[in-house]
């Protein structure tokens, strides 16, 4: 899956729970129930219960992209984030942005918790 955001935002809720959305609207505009779904990754990991490093990944595509996977970070950069899905179809996925250094820095941060980068 390949996606351009552009709109990317981060939260962590209690230090329990961090993610990451990539999105191609505004998350600040009204969600309009009968209008298409507009392509957007979400990637989220809780760390309230051992579950083994899996992560939840949910998308506009729920039939491909959507579940609780291990993951493995291959590029986060202030313009492409690349990972991998461990598991046999569909394993591939990029998105681009465009982050200045202050927001890349607050992404960078919670990827990295999110896929266990150590330092």
């Amino acid at each position: 899956m390949k996606l351009h955001a552009a709109y990317v935002s981060v939260a962590d809720f209690d230090d329990l729970c961090f993610q990451v959305l990539f999105d191609t609207q505004d998350p600040a505009d009204d969600f309009d129930l009968s209008a298409p779904l507009q392509p957007y990754l979400l990637v989220q990991r809780q760390f309230e219960e051992n579950d083994g490093g899996v992560c939840y990944i949910e998308t506009h595509d729920p039939d491909t992209y959507a579940g609780h996977f291990h993951l493995q970070l291959l590029e986060l950069t202030p313009t492409r984030f690349a990972f991998e899905i461990d598991r046999r179809n569909n394993r591939m996925v990029e998105v681009t942005y465009t982050l200045d250094a202050t927001r890349f820095r607050e992404v960078q941060r919670t990827v990295h918790i999110i896929f266990g980068v150590q330092g």
